[in-house]
């Protein structure tokens, strides 16, 4: 087993995280330590023509950018998608 990343937020997602409540902030929590286990997963996409710089779908309703340096994995964007965000839904 690799050793997990350490992860670091931005100011502005460590704020979007520190809003997530009650189930929601479990399921991103246990998400990011699965990261943290692989944040090149098959799962995730490259961002940038390096490849570290990268986007995953952590869960239904959460979606993240991030950066990968060595040992180090710096979550920068949270975006949170909710029903009622839909524009459309035909």
């Amino acid at each position: 087993m690799r050793p997990s990343y350490q992860v670091h937020f931005t100011e502005q997602a460590a704020a979007k995280r520190d809003s997530l409540e009650g189930e929601r902030r479990a399921a991103f929590d246990k998400a990011v330590d699965l990261l943290s286990r692989d944040p090149y997963s098959e799962l995730t996409r490259a961002i940038s023509a390096t490849g570290d710089d990268r986007e995953v779908r952590l869960t239904q309703h959460i979606m993240i950018e991030y950066t990968v340096s060595t040992g180090r994995l710096l979550i920068f964007i949270i975006e949170i998608f909710d029903d009622q965000d839909i524009f459309f839904t035909g």
